[in-house]
């Protein structure tokens, strides 16, 4: 795994939580199963011979399916800004700031795969998760973004300022997830990851700034 990597993956995460076995393995299934079958499509009696386990461990630990896939989702914003924001800080050139945001978010979103999956089908059809997955996002991470942004435009004169700076912050997450959903929900192959990646970060130096 890269050393510049900001999270292992919620398989290596889950192995070093303390939590009973049997929640473990409940979670572990879940992850591949709703990836695979989608959340609908999956029932707790799959995950339940998918874990070895029986039913009633997995209501033990989940009243209800929707919070078993709350539970598999939480830990990963609070995760990303523990990791992610101190290490953005220590930047002030837009170019560096620009590439670590897009390699680091894209190895996040590339090693969580399983779980991004699931996040993306399931905000499509599920209001709430949708509601709740977004005002997490923004309480815990994009007032944060738009602090460091405030911070690199004093740094660097060049930067657009923008009425809004979500939209700039919106434009790079969608840059990146729609990257990610070519390569991993339609499994369309790349030659080169690093150039695709490279490509990103230019189009990111030419949105927010005056001159690339």
């Amino acid at each position: 795994m890269d050393n510049n990597t900001i999270l292992h993956s919620y398989q290596d995460w889950l192995k070093v939580q303390k939590m009973p076995a049997g929640k473990k393995k409940t979670l572990s299934a879940a992850v591949e199963l709703f990836s695979r079958q989608g959340y609908n499509g999956t029932s707790t009696a799959q995950i339940a011979e998918k874990a070895s386990i029986s039913q009633a461990t997995i209501f033990k630990y989940f009243k209800t399916k929707e919070e078993l896939l709350s539970e598999i989702i939480e830990p990963l914003i609070p995760e990303l800004k523990k990791e992610f924001l101190p290490k953005l800080k220590t930047y002030s050139k837009i170019e560096d700031v620009i590439h670590f945001i897009v390699q680091n978010h894209f190895r996040f979103l590339a090693q969580n795969a399983d779980i991004i999956k699931i996040i993306l089908q399931e905000i499509l059809v599920n209001s709430g998760l949708r509601q709740s997955l977004m005002a997490a996002i923004q309480d815990t991470i994009i007032d944060d973004l738009k602090m460091q942004l405030s911070r690199l435009q004093n740094d660097n004169p060049n930067i657009v300022t923008y009425q809004e700076d979500c939209e700039v912050i919106r434009t790079g997450l969608g840059l990146l997830f729609a990257y990610f959903f070519q390569r991993f929900v339609l499994e369309i192959s790349t030659q080169s990851e690093e150039k695709d990646l490279k490509c990103i970060e230019e189009q990111l130096i030419k949105l927010i700034t005056t001159k690339v």
